[in-house]
């Protein structure tokens, strides 16, 4: 214990005594007096809700902002990517309190697999230094682990980071997943620390498109707007033909997606959140939906019968119902009874306990939305080969006795 809390002591001193990159503390006197051309790398948003973008000689501002009341969460920073021997802006006015970034950078850690994911969407993969840990679907990023190439520091529904193994690596950016109010307040230690760290609310979007376009934000470190900006177009793009084309349709299915199980009642339910944005997307009428808040909300099985029982489709992540409510209850669905019940885990490896749904869908929501377009309208795309889900095996369809 001894030696580490020398090294974190060692690290922090030559945060004090040195001159970072991405030191907050960077004043005019310490920056060139190059005019950096930013124009050719312009990103704009179209979606996303928590972030903007403008761009500046020599730096570009990005915006972050997300407030929640439950989480305790109240977030509102600007960011000043300052291109490299470009001459920093006075940080009073609007810019008081901002967080200065010197970009490009060159080594990035983060604890979400999603960001990861982006990163690696971006050509990033070899600038991984640190991930949440081994349970990663992507094969390259799974083999880089292996290799002792990226470390682990925890993953993100389970702690903040390992504080040791970031001080050690020290990269030039930690992605941090900032879900509540103690992720929050880790962000604060680890700036303390000299980690450069920026949180993300992706996870907050009320849209997958709105999700999706995080992959914005995450170029910016690294000067990659072209690259993400030309990949995310050709999403929205394949996005929008498909919602074109279930718009047209003259009749709606009806369809629920629900987790389980839930942490404070039978069922977690996707009434308003991201994944509830595809059931409309593609063409479904979600029985569940309401103007409640933007994340899952657990629903207890009265309520889902009430609700859901006339539903013609079924979405969960189970691959089996084993452990759900008894038959009689199940058969009481008309989803359940014609076999129209879908699980989104067909891209698993468990020898690693690696889930591709938490991962791809992160940056290609249009793959998601094939699937359900083709679940839904099997006419539309006659020839899709479904990527993410596949049928809950039914035991108790089969079984009705059990």
């Amino acid at each position: 214990m001894l030696p580490r809390l020398l090294l974190v002591v060692a690290i922090i001193s030559l945060y004090a005594c040195g001159q970072g990159s991405s030191s907050n503390h960077r004043t005019t006197d310490q920056a060139t007096q190059a005019v950096v051309d930013t124009s050719s790398r312009q990103t704009n948003m179209q979606y996303a809700k928590h972030f903007s973008v403008s761009y500046h000689e020599g730096y570009k501002l990005a915006h972050i902002r997300f407030q929640s009341d439950q989480r305790k969460i109240h977030f509102d920073q600007k960011i000043i990517l300052l291109q490299k021997e470009a001459k920093s802006p006075e940080l009073s006015g609007d810019l008081e309190g901002a967080w200065v970034v010197e970009v490009p950078l060159q080594t990035v850690a983060a604890n979400d697999d999603g960001e990861i994911t982006r990163l690696s969407a971006l050509g990033l993969a070899d600038q991984i230094v640190a991930m949440g840990g081994g349970g990663i679907y992507d094969e390259e990023l799974r083999r880089r682990w292996e290799d002792k190439k990226i470390a682990s520091i925890g993953y993100s529904f389970h702690r903040a980071p390992q504080p040791e193994v970031l001080v050690e690596l020290n990269p030039d950016l930690l992605l941090l997943y900032a879900y509540d109010h103690g992720r929050m307040e880790s962000l604060e230690r680890w700036r303390d620390l000299g980690i450069n760290a920026i949180p993300q609310f992706a996870w907050a979007e009320p849209s997958f498109l709105g999700k999706a376009e995080w992959i914005k934000f995450t170029a910016l470190f690294f000067n990659k707007e072209k690259e993400a900006e030309e990949l995310f177009t050709q999403i929205a793009d394949r996005c929008q033909e498909l919602m074109q084309l279930t718009a047209e349709q003259a009749s709606k299915p009806k369809a629920f997606m629900l987790y389980h199980p839930s942490s404070d009642s039978d069922w977690s339910a996707h009434r308003n959140d991201f994944y509830a944005s595809f059931l409309s997307a593609a063409g479904a009428i979600n029985v569940l939906a309401d103007n409640g808040p933007s994340h899952p909300v657990g629903i207890n099985n009265e309520m889902l019968l009430a609700k859901g029982k006339d539903a013609d489709f079924w979405l969960i992540n189970n691959t089996s119902d084993q452990d759900w409510a008894p038959a009689t209850y199940l058969q009481s669905f008309r989803s359940y009874q014609q076999q129209h019940v879908f699980h989104y885990q067909k891209r698993t490896r468990h020898e690693h306990n690696a889930y591709d749904w938490y991962e791809t869908p992160e940056v290609r929501p249009d793959l998601v939305l094939e699937d359900l377009v083709s679940i839904f309208y099997p006419e539309l795309l006659p020839n899709h080969e479904l990527l993410f889900f596949d049928k809950v095996k039914l035991s108790k369809h089969e079984n009705p006795m059990n």
